[in-house]
């Protein structure tokens, strides 16, 4: 198993790289395999130093067409050379057979891999993998098939990245000295689900799915995430539904896009927020009406207890007093990472500086933490008072009054979440869930040890707590399939 700790130690080689420039429909001419960059990238390390050596190389993920990898080759390489001996090396990348990045910089010394040793090349590798592990192309992430070629304990691995037959993240090594497989594994999905928590016992639904969601009203639940998630996408199967009986069972309701954030009114009318859209009343029989639909995507959203309403998207805020008859907008004056809005319309900031600012008169003016050694971790907006988090507590402040107070917690909190008046946060690693008293001092109460959990959000109906987690992902060795 050494190899397999030390492969999972390596740093992720696969560069996502986007190319700016619109390819799209590019033949794939310009396309090479691993050792044919190799080729061209010795030639110009050479001509830098004589005696450099090959260290490491990797495809780099790019939109301009062509086949992904399907018989080996791709568009772009990075590739990193070495003088032994010294701490000089080179980085090398190749775009369609040429140059287009050479780099020089100082390292510790690594393992070199010197070229008679690659014996096998990546189109050699990926019908290996295709036939003895039915390797398909990369999605979402790392797309097609990538490759990389490092020293490990004194070998020449040739590894081919790609997706499993269920769409899980996948990389088979091979020895390029001689094409013997020494590694195959794949990263599986493990947790997610709903828990529900009532009178000390846990219990768990949905599981595997990334739930991503759960809002609680009057009388009605909703959830909604991804039904079969991997590890870098939760958008793949979509969901949301809804339960009258405290989820013992749920209809599915429909939604133009996957959802992002939903909540109800205090009518029990339930909004949901999509990529771009903002719908309201939505029923198992009706998909509602579209209150709000912009350009860019919806980065942050925030509801008041008497439903105003303000979104984030690209430096502007959208909010409304009116449930969505009329909205207004306001400039971000820099980027913010909150945005909140209270019961008399005021717009409350935190900015990626961790600075706080409230509109006031058409103007952003900065609130001041009462210590001026604590920085803002979160922020919240419930009725018109102002909830921070903080290293050393939870500071409360009427948004009128100014006057600041605190409210004693065991740890540190780092993320608020707010459901209407009820105010939960968790800890470092989303590791607790706390209960946080909004209407008086007393002390902020711990509801939910979520240590084995990956917790995504949380609401409480009656006397039962609903936490939503999503999966964990680690790396496990592969069987080869058997053929039929």
């Amino acid at each position: 198993m050494s190899f397999f700790k030390k492969i999972s130690c390596l740093l992720v080689v696969i560069l996502v790289f986007v190319n700016l420039i619109g390819s799209e429909g590019i033949a794939s001419d310009g396309e090479i395999t691993l050792k044919e960059a190799i080729n061209i990238g010795l030639q110009r390390a050479k001509e830098w130093n004589e005696k450099a050596t090959l260290i490491s190389v990797n495809s780099v993920d790019e939109n301009m067409g062509g086949s992904r990898g399907e018989k080996g080759k791709r568009f772009y390489w990075f590739m990193f050379f070495m003088v032994p001996g010294t701490e000089d090396y080179v980085l090398i990348g190749i775009s369609e057979k040429k140059i287009t990045l050479f780099r020089p910089g100082k390292q510790s010394q690594v393992p070199t891999i010197p070229y008679d040793e690659i014996k096998f090349d990546s189109s050699d590798v990926i019908q290996l993998a295709k036939d003895k592990f039915r390797l398909k192309k990369g999605k979402d992430w790392a797309t097609g098939y990538h490759f990389t070629l490092d020293s490990i304990d004194g070998m020449p691995i040739l590894t081919v990245f790609g997706n499993d037959r269920d769409n899980r993240f996948t990389r088979i090594s091979f020895n390029a000295k001689n094409g013997d497989v020494v590694s195959a594994i794949h990263k599986l999905p493990y947790g997610g689900g709903l828990i529900s928590k009532r009178f000390g016992t846990d219990n768990l639904t949905k599981k595997g799915m990334a739930i991503t969601g759960v809002v609680a009203g009057n009388n009605n639940l909703v959830v909604w995430g991804d039904k079969k998630p991997t590890q870098f996408s939760t958008t793949k199967q979509p969901f949301i539904e809804w339960s009258h009986n405290n989820g013992e069972t749920w209809t599915e309701l429909q939604a133009n896009n996957y959802v992002t954030h939903a909540w109800f009114d205090i009518n029990d009318q339930l909004y949901i927020a999509t990529e771009k859209e903002l719908w309201a009343g939505i029923t198992s029989n009706s998909k509602g009406t579209k209150i709000l639909s912009l350009d860019q995507s919806i980065e942050k959203i925030d509801y008041s207890i008497n439903n105003h309403i303000a979104v984030l998207s690209n430096g502007k805020v959208y909010y409304t007093t009116n449930q969505g008859e009329n909205w207004e907008q306001a400039i971000v004056p820099k980027p913010f990472y909150v945005i909140q809005i209270s019961d008399d319309g005021d717009l409350v900031g935190l900015t990626e500086e961790r600075k706080i600012l409230q509109k006031t008169n058409g103007k952003w003016n900065e609130i001041s933490m009462p210590n001026r050694n604590d920085e803002p971790l979160d922020m919240k907006v419930i009725n018109n008072r102002l909830f921070i988090t903080t290293q050393s507590g939870i500071w409360i402040r009427d948004l009128q009054e100014g006057n600041w107070r605190k409210i004693k917690v065991d740890e540190e909190i780092v993320i608020f979440v707010k459901k209407g008046e009820k105010l939960f946060g968790t800890t470092h690693r989303g590791e607790t869930i706390y209960s946080i008293n909004t209407k008086d001092k007393r002390k902020s109460e711990k509801v939910f040890d979520a240590r084995d959990f990956i917790v995504w959000d949380v609401d409480i109906m009656g006397d039962t707590l609903w936490i939503a987690t999503i999966p964990d992902y680690s790396w496990e060795e592969m069987t080869i399939p058997q053929r039929r």
